[in-house]
């Protein structure tokens, strides 16, 4: 299965200063993998301080001692090199052993927005402090992957299982989240689920489809109208949720606690012009 065929050709990842877990990334490169595109590692250094240094009067408070001083250019600069460099030896521990075209870079948060394309998967990572989510980094990186991406996969920082079903959660048997979960779960070797509401009837050409991928479908109605539709169901125990954006709830914080370890692909059909089969 080729993430052509989807119609994506990049998984990105942008990566804060504060590392996330390997076990998230390793999620974003195995998906890339499957899909056989390329795995872009962004790491997105901080220029705030860089900014503040130069106002007349900045300071910083040292913590451990409880004094101002004025900003450490230098120092600074040296602990985003040596973040970097944790980075990029994270990047290769992820990628050395996987059959993926794979690049990483070090850019400011603020330039994040002219590298995503349309035809990217944009991975962010949960934060592991809340302080991190309104950090000019992570908003940046979120806002510009919402605004241009063909999708979003959101990831948590612990994920609870590595197989298990996928799960598309669909307001209609045409939405085409359930068509793109269906090509993702042949790609992982895994059956699918959809969740949609009762009474909703799946179209006979994806059932063919399903039956020529050799991915099982199982079809489970919901009454919930809200993100996530899933939860309104029995445990599913999935390793993957699908969801087209119209469905997705704006608020971020409750976005993240709503995953409940398991990743969320997050499409934006408008953007992306799936290949034929």
């Amino acid at each position: 299965m080729s993430g052509e065929r989807l119609g994506f050709k990049r998984m990105v990842v942008g990566l804060p200063q504060n590392l996330a877990d390997k076990a998230a990334m390793d999620i974003a490169a195995d998906l890339a993998e499957r899909l056989q595109i390329d795995f872009f590692v962004a790491f997105m250094a901080d220029t705030t301080l860089h900014e503040l240094a130069e106002m007349s009067g900045a300071r910083e408070l040292r913590a451990l001692d409880l004094s101002w001083q004025a900003i450490d250019l230098v120092q600074i600069a040296r602990d985003v090199e040596q973040a970097s460099g944790r980075a990029r030896g994270r990047f290769t521990e992820t990628v050395e052993a996987r059959a993926i075209n794979a690049k990483f870079d070090v850019m400011s948060a603020v330039n994040i927005s002219s590298l995503i394309r349309a035809d990217d998967i944009v991975a962010i990572i949960e934060p592991a402090h809340p302080g991190e989510a309104i950090s000019r980094q992570f908003t940046a990186l979120f806002q510009a992957a919402f605004a241009a991406a063909g999708a979003v996969l959101i990831v948590p920082r612990r994920v609870i299982r590595a197989s298990g079903p996928v799960v598309a959660e669909a307001s209609a048997s045409d939405d085409p989240s359930i068509a793109a979960a269906l090509k993702i779960a042949a790609a992982l070797k895994e059956r699918l689920i959809v969740v949609a509401a009762a009474g909703t009837r799946l179209p006979t050409d994806l059932l063919a489809q399903a039956e020529k991928l050799g991915v099982a479908i199982e079809h489970i109605a919901s009454n919930s109208p809200a993100l996530p539709l899933a939860a309104a169901a029995a445990p599913l125990r999935e390793r993957l949720r699908v969801v087209p954006r119209h469905l997705l709830i704006d608020d971020t914080l409750r976005m993240f606690s709503s995953l409940r370890g398991v990743p969320l692909l997050v499409l934006e059909p408008s953007r992306v012009k799936p290949a034929p089969d």
